[in-house]
Parts: C-alpha cells; sequence; structure tokens
C-alpha cells in the first residue's frame, strides 16, 4: 500500500513556503556568523568552537542580514575583502554600529521537528515545522481501476504481450495462476503502461497467461494541522511569525503551493491562527523567546491499494418455496 501526499511532503511543502516568505534567499541555506559592523562595513570572523575557523554556509550578496542589535532591512551588498562567500569584510545596505560581536545569519532557517538528540542549531533565526494532529473531513472516496493482460514471467521480467483492460503503474501487485503471491511490478523496462517488459519481485518463472494488476484508492480529505514555533534572540520573531499567518490566510499562500510540483501541490492551506509569544527553555537551560501559531491545510490523501476483480459472473437461480 502507498499513501499520497504524505506528511513527509506537507512538511516540505511548508518549507518552500517559509523559505519564500521570510528573510532570506530561496534555495541556499543560510549562512552563519560572528560579525560586527562599523558604518556600512560587515566583518565576518569564524563561529566559535568551529573546526577548522569558518563560518557555516557560504555568505550571498543581496541576502539578508540578521542578528541581535542589526538594523531590520539591512542587505549585504557587496564583499570588499577575504575569501568569496567566507570569513572576510563585506558592504552592507544600513550605516549602523554593532562594535560587539555577535552571532549574525542572511535568513531564517526552517526545520521539521521531533528529532531527537539534535541541538539547537548555530542559526539564531529558526522555524521548528511539527504537525500535531489530522482531523477526518469527509467519508473516503473510492475508485477502481482494473488492469488485465497476457504476460509471462522469467526470473525478474515480466514480458507484456497484450493488455486488454486498464494501464499497468509502477508498484501494483501482478496475480494470476503460478504467479507468487506478493509480487509487484517495481519498474519499467520497455514497457510504459502497455505492451512491453517489465521489472517486477520477486524472481520466479511463469508461463504464459491471463494475468492481472488491478487495484482501488481510497481518497480521504483531512484538515493536517502543523505547529509553527519561530525562535529569534530579538523581537523579529513576532514579525517572522505575523508575516507566516498573514500570507497563509491570502490567495497568496493558495496560490503558491498549487505552482509546487507533484505531490506537494496536493497540500491546500486552509488558514492559520495568531501568533501567540511563548518562552521555552534551550539546552542550555536558557529562556529565549518563541512565537507560536497553528497552521491548518488540506490533503486529500490517496491511499492505493492492490485488488482483483471478475471477469463475468454467474448468476444461479433458487426458487423461494
Amino acid at each position: 500500500m502507498n499513501i499520497s501526499p504524505t506528511q513527509s511532503n506537507v512538511q516540505s511543502a511548508l518549507v518552500s513556503f517559509l523559505s519564500a516568505v521570510l528573510p532570506g534567499i530561496p534555495g541556499n541555506l543560510p549562512a552563519v556568523f560572528i560579525g560586527t559592523i562599523s558604518g556600512t562595513t560587515l566583518t565576518v570572523a569564524a563561529l566559535p568552537g568551529k573546526k577548522p575557523a569558518g563560518i557555516q554556509g557560504t555568505i550571498q550578496l543581496n541576502a539578508p542580514l540578521l542578528g541581535l542589535g542589526v538594523m531590520p532591512g539591512t542587505i549585504i551588498q557587496s564583499q570588499s575583502g577575504g575569501p568569496a562567500g567566507g570569513i572576510g569584510t563585506y558592504q552592507v545596505s544600513v550605516s549602523q554600529t554593532l562594535s560587539q560581536p555577535v552571532t549574525m545569519s542572511t535568513g531564517v532557517l526552517a526545520l521539521t521537528g521531533q528529532q531527537n538528540r539534535v541541538p539547537e542549531p548555530a542559526n539564531p533565526y529558526f522555524a521548528i515545522l511539527t504537525p500535531i494532529r489530522v482531523d477526518r473531513l469527509a467519508t473516503n472516496q473510492d475508485a477502481s481501476a482494473d488492469v488485465k493482460f497476457i504476460g509471462s514471467i522469467s526470473g525478474n521480467i515480466l514480458t507484456v504481450s497484450a493488455v486488454a483492460i486498464g494501464t499497468i503503474v509502477l508498484g501494483s501487485t501482478v496475480f494470476g495462476a503460478g504467479v507468487t503471491p506478493g509480487t509487484q511490478i517495481t519498474g519499467f523496462i520497455s514497457g510504459g503502461g502497455g505492451d512491453g517488459t517489465y521489472q517486477v519481485s520477486p524472481s520466479q518463472t511463469v508461463s504464459s497467461g491471463t494475468m492481472s494488476a488491478g487495484g482501488m484508492s481510497l481518497m480521504q480529505e483531512a484538515e493536517i494541522t502543523v505547529q509553527i514555533d519561530v525562535h529569534s534572540p530579538d523581537f523579529q520573531g513576532g514579525d517572522f511569525a505575523q508575516t507566516i499567518s498573514t500570507c497563509l490566510r491570502d490567495p497568496f499562500g493558495v496560490s503558491f503551493f498549487a505552482n509546487l510540483p507533484s505531490p506537494l501541490n496536493g497540500v491546500v492551506p486552509l488558514y492559520a491562527d495568531d501568533p501567540k509569544q511563548i518562552g521555552w527553555t534551550n539546552d542550555q537551560q536558557q529562556w529565549e523567546a518563541r512565537w507560536s501559531l497553528d497552521c491548518c491545510l488540506q490533503i486529500n490523501q490517496v491511499v492505493g491499494i492492490a485488488a482483483q476483480y471478475a471477469d463475468s459472473a454467474t448468476v444461479v437461480l433458487h426458487e423461494v418455496p
């Protein structure tokens, strides 16, 4: 059996969404480093304890600059010294003074939650996504798909000479006289749903005859709630959480998810609640600011199962006394 879209797809879709609406360059992991600012000159130093001495990631030009005390809206415009994207000096868009070294980053890092024994990331700006509930919205909608063909099996190769009904799909279960129970189509060779050859497992030998590979799809409309926790060392965490809530409750959010590749585009935002500030203790038992909101999305999950179908039915009349 298989299911689509999965909870992993939901989290991947949300990570893509957060990367688009929060500070950072989409498709690039934020760089993390120690920095100071004098006027429009940013001096980048190595992270403490990082061996060899360096930074986490690569600094991208035109990336936002985040850090405790950094002016909101500051952008890294150019590099004036040091290896490209690494330790050195850079020019930023807003003149300011930040003489004490602080941990800085070039974006908000989005992570999936519930990973055991994983320390807090070096980037002080991050969002954690944790699925907390799945609610059924309607009864199942079932659909049948019969597949009947003439085929033979030699080793791990299924040769199909004629397809009478339906289309052969990857992962379907093969039924037939002499076919080992649980045989599955694991790959396409020359066949693409019709006549041709296919990879099957387990290995066996079956002479040519009528076979089938039908199935059923069970679709359940469901609402999945994902808790989004936004962490930051300053007030910007509340701004980021409000940005997420605003964009999710807007046609922009619906369009963004719809344009993701399949099966991620099967995730549809419904609504998000208002952010709330809930402090928490980190791995060093220090209190940090955390803004939390619940994001509710609809997923029409389809479970595919193997099924056999009768070619014909014999009707027998019984006389009732």
